[in-house]
């Protein structure tokens, strides 16, 4: 070989392994869920990009793994165990695998198959959280335990109602996490040998001067109505009829409705309002229906009923020859909902046949002004039912908070236990005017507390829901802190101001509601601000100016679901059907550069966020590990 060419190959292997780089924690090298690698493909094929490999076995959990020194390490349930494993970046083989301890068994149902954390990589060691509050320090060459400890046990943590899902933060010579105790909201432990270095009290008390705003309320989006006061067992005022009682409950989520009654003509007659704080414009709620075979597409009842809290009626004359009356639902975005149906004979057989007026949500049947009997809810499938009201620890938030309740012994709600003041989300540490903080998005708020003590430097509230389920981790860029959660939440904005006291305060930029990111992530490339606006029921792929807040676009074809960057691209992993996109960044619209379904597709939702590695895209699926070579 000449010499030329020996120069020529020489450049080629440090191009490559310069312009590749490792993912050894959680979104990254930089925590902000960008890739530095580059000579990535601008363009899939159809199909998309080739697989590498694959790996099957692999053990419940929404663990994304990390990528470090030519090694994976990720968590699983497996065998009964809660488990951290290493497995060769090479062809996804197994090195070794190390429990914890027992696997826990979590009462609600989704993302109860295992882990969510992904492991830190800090040298010849790799630290993981799992679901029951361990923390632990393994050895990345044989996975043996250095140190371990427990955020309930050592700490007096509670347990969120999903359980801890926390990715730690290794600084320094600190390891950060959240056991969420009023004593213990963040603590730092030595990576080396796990004792206490400090704990973080963020009691209300300690937190009230520092707080750049001092409540919830106060930092609401500014186009939704204020929710009621604690002691207003009210219904929210429906304009638009006579009966507003009957537009208060409701059941939402739902799939179907189906009553029996005699073959027939019909006027089905469904009822809707938005009433729901989470929804604050068109276009975020839209579903469809089908009632006997007439279809309502993209409905959306903000848009038809003219705004918030109107009532709208949708009548459907249809005739009826099984014996049977039908409607079908499809949620788009958001979940669908409904207040009532009324079913009403009509001919010669509404002199024979009864009306059937159902109240969605209510509990038990109810007359309303012109004296008319409505059964309490029934003959609906799935979903859940609404009184108008959000209930959590005995406080009528008004729905402001979401839907639902939650309680149980030291879940959210506090029934006969401690509230868990930890949420989700994970740290990530930043420099203000010479000072390192570490920033958490708590399940009350935004916190910054000092890196050196611990002590809690300033405090927002806005970008925290009412029902405590705060998952996506903060950004810091271009001088900005935004956080954001879904459940009638939204996102907001902060700078930080230093006063001549050194007191530190967190200064509101603007607060939107069309930012409700659950927990796929948000990233900020080129002044834009990308994420999925949306909760359970789905969301939209929408694009703001990070600088303002404002929307620059919103697309239905980017499904809700979790983003990473690399080489100028978006990969996006929608969380319902698990396809992958590539999406160019633009402040014009959605530009789509290839897309494609993984194979073998689990029943559960696609939470495991994709990865990028050393020209590599990971994709996990509970017990299968995806390897796709996305190198040009």
């Amino acid at each position: 070989m000449s010499k030329l060419s020996m120069c020529s190959l020489f450049l080629l292997i440090f191009s490559s392994s310069l312009f590749a780089e490792d993912w050894p924690q959680w979104q990254g090298p930089d925590r902000n869920a960008v890739s530095k690698d580059r000579g990535l493909l601008q363009q899939w094929p159809e199909g998309g990009p080739p697989l590498a490999w694959r790996v099957d076995g692999l053990g419940g959990g929404d663990s994304a793994p990390a990528v470090a020194g030519g090694r994976l390490f990720g968590m699983s349930n497996r065998d009964g165990k809660e488990i951290v494993w290493a497995r060769s970046e090479k062809d996804g083989k197994e090195i070794w695998a190390s429990p914890l301890g027992d696997a826990i068994d979590q009462r609600v149902p989704q993302s109860k198959e295992g882990p969510g954390c992904t492991p830190s990589v800090d040298g010849n060691r790799v630290y993981a959280i799992g679901m029951s509050g361990r923390v632990a320090c393994l050895n990345t060459e044989d996975g043996k335990i250095a140190w371990q400890k427990s955020l309930i046990d050592d700490f007096g943590g509670v347990a969120p109602m999903w359980n801890f899902r926390e990715s730690p933060l290794v600084d320094d010579d600190k390891v950060i996490c959240t056991p969420g105790a009023s004593d213990a909201m963040l603590v730092a432990l030595n990576k080396l040998t796990g004792e206490t270095i400090w704990k973080t009290n963020i009691s209300a008390d300690s937190t009230e001067t520092t707080s750049g705003r001092g409540s919830r309320s106060e930092n609401a989006p500014r186009s939704e109505p204020p929710p009621r006061e604690s002691n207003d067992n009210s219904a929210p005022t429906i304009t638009g009829t006579r009966n507003p009682e009957l537009f208060v409950s409701e059941h939402w989520g739902m799939t179907g409705f189906s009553k029996k009654v005699p073959n027939g003509q019909y006027l089905a007659k469904l009822y809707f309002a938005e009433t729901y704080t989470g929804v604050t414009d068109e276009g975020q709620r839209v579903f469809s229906f089908n009632v006997e075979g007439k279809e309502f597409k993209d409905f959306d009842i903000w848009k038809k009923a003219g705004g918030p809290r109107k009532a709208y009626v949708e009548s459907v004359p249809v005739e009826v020859t099984d014996g049977e009356l039908s409607i079908a639902f499809t949620a788009q975005v958001q979940s669908t909902a409904i207040k009532a149906i009324e079913i009403i004979p009509q001919g010669d057989d509404s002199k024979t046949t009864d009306t059937i007026r159902v109240k969605a949500g209510e509990s038990t049947p109810f007359k309303d002004s012109n004296g008319n009997t409505w059964l309490a809810d029934q003959g609906f499938t799935g979903g859940s039912t609404s009184p108008g009201s959000f209930n959590t620890g005995g406080t009528s938030l008004g729905r402001a908070g979401g839907r639902g309740g939650f309680g149980g012994r030291g879940g959210f709600g506090g029934r006969g236990g401690a509230r868990a003041g930890a949420a989700y989300a994970s740290v990530i540490a930043i420099d203000f005017e010479g000072q390192r903080q570490y920033v958490q998005l708590t399940a009350t708020s935004l916190v910054g507390v000092s890196a050196s003590h611990g002590e809690v430097l300033w405090q927002y509230n806005a970008p925290a829901n009412a029902m405590g389920i705060n998952c996506s981790t903060p950004i810091f860029q271009d001088g900005l802190l935004f956080a954001a959660s879904a459940y009638g939440a939204g996102g907001g904005a902060v700078k930080l101001v230093k006063g001549d006291g050194g007191n530190i305060t967190a200064e509101e930029v603007y607060f939107t509601p069309r930012m409700q990111n659950h927990h796929g992530g948000m990233i900020v490339v080129d002044g834009c601000l990308y994420g999925a606006n949306g909760g359970n029921g789905g969301g939209i792929m929408t694009c703001l100016d990070f600088q303002t807040g404002d929307t620059l676009w919103r697309d239905r074809n980017g499904p809700k679901g979790s983003l990473l960057l690399a080489d100028g691209r978006l990969y996006l992993r929608g969380e319902d059907d698990g396809e992958m996109l590539l999406i160019q960044p633009s402040r014009e619209g959605l530009l789509e550069r290839g897309r494609f379904e993984q194979p073998d597709r689990s029943s559960a939702k696609a939470w495991a966020h994709p990865i990028v590695a050393n020209g590599m895209l990971y994709i996990r699926d509970q017990e299968l590990l995806l390897c796709y070579n996305v190198s040009e």
